[in-house]
């Protein structure tokens, strides 16, 4: 942990159901108000959309912030076969603020350590356009083994 920051139990425990037990479409993080620990800031049930998922992001960014999230994205394989991946996002929108930026960039790998195999897919999104579903699907189907 190179940022010192402390990745709470909480963290791999909501990631575990919805990797194991598929309890949430979308699971999304931050670090506390003092910077010392990434804890869940959200889920998405299950039935929840995309646009569900992006509009929580851009809430973050209305108030500047970095967010963390692992998203389970459902899609067709070129081939028209049902696929899912494990999708981990790290948003930094361009106005978030500079020490925010620094410390989620250098927490981010204790994040990942902790939540351990499952994650297929990194993105690393700072606009609107990196985080569209079709920049996503784009990732999904660049890394597929059909």
């Amino acid at each position: 942990m190179a940022s010192g920051v402390n990745v709470t139990d909480d963290c791999k425990h909501t990631y575990d159901k919805l990797h194991m037990g598929k309890a949430f479409r979308y699971i999304i993080y931050k670090l506390t108000d003092d910077l010392k620990d990434i804890v869940v800031d959200k889920t998405g049930d299950r039935d929840s959309s995309y646009e569900n998922f992006t509009q929580e992001m851009f809430d973050a960014e209305s108030r500047r912030e970095c967010r963390y999230a692992v998203y389970d994205a459902e899609y067709q394989s070129k081939e028209k076969h049902e696929k899912q991946k494990l999708v981990f996002i790290f948003w930094a929108p361009e106005n978030a603020l500079v020490k925010q930026k620094m410390v989620y960039s250098a927490s981010k790998d204790a994040l990942k350590t902790k939540l351990g195999r499952g994650v297929t897919i990194i993105v690393q999104a700072n606009d609107h356009g990196d985080l569209t579903w079709e920049n996503i699907l784009e990732k999904c189907m660049a890394n597929e083994r059909d």
